[in-house]
């Protein structure tokens, strides 16, 4: 580009120049034209400005909403020098091998080998679910809610089976791998509570 280029050509030079993308030849080029158009001085002053004040301009203030973003993303809590982790696996590898006999076998207390063999499945599968959260200790707090509601119903089923006498505290007792699990995969999901919803709260949400 020379110094004899009209005038609108010389506007996207004094743009980037203003970036900063010019070469050294452009730039003496511009320079030179600049010192001899009065039009093209008074356009780089204007942009010069506008260009200031966009750099310069001030930044609208932020919320903080990290503790927020935490608090919905429930991120694990391991326990010093990760804990809760190594216990965790200890108990899904033993869930797997309680859960062998049965699954392969057909062996579970007497009961019928189809029966066995599901229970088995659900005791290894149980195992695996347990190995792999000690693994990726964020799917803790998905995995929460399976495992206290299997809890749950296995206290629920374990007591009416004590109380009419259909099985004994002996042949209960290999339930308390499955509590450890749960109680590990809590502390791992950063011990959550359950809260109640305010009715104002669900007449917000669902009216």
């Amino acid at each position: 580009m020379d110094i004899n280029s009209t005038c609108s050509e010389f506007h996207f030079l004094i743009s980037a120049a203003l970036d900063g993308e010019l070469s050294v030849t452009e730039s003496s080029t511009l320079s030179a034209h600049l010192h001899s158009c009065v039009t093209c001085r008074q356009l780089e002053a204007t942009l010069a400005i506008q260009h200031r004040l966009v750099r310069v301009g001030s930044i609208d203030e932020m919320p903080d909403l990290a503790p927020r973003v935490l608090a919905v993303a429930h991120p694990p809590r391991l326990g010093r020098r990760g804990w809760v982790r190594q216990a965790l696996a200890v108990i899904g590898l033993t869930e797997l091998v309680i859960s062998i006999p049965a699954l392969i076998l057909g062996e579970d207390s007497g009961a019928p080998i189809h029966v066995a063999r599901h229970i088995g499945s659900l005791g290894a599968a149980l195992g695996f679910a347990l190995l792999y959260v000690a693994w990726k200790p964020t799917r803790a707090y998905g995995l929460l809610p399976f495992v206290a509601s299997l809890a749950a119903f296995m206290t629920i089923s374990s007591s009416l089976d004590l109380v009419f006498g259909r099985a004994s505290l002996a042949t209960e007792s290999t339930h308390l791998v499955e509590f450890g699990g749960m109680f590990f995969v809590w502390l791992l999901a950063g011990s959550p509570r359950p809260r109640i919803p305010r009715p104002s709260r669900l007449v917000h949400e669902f009216g």
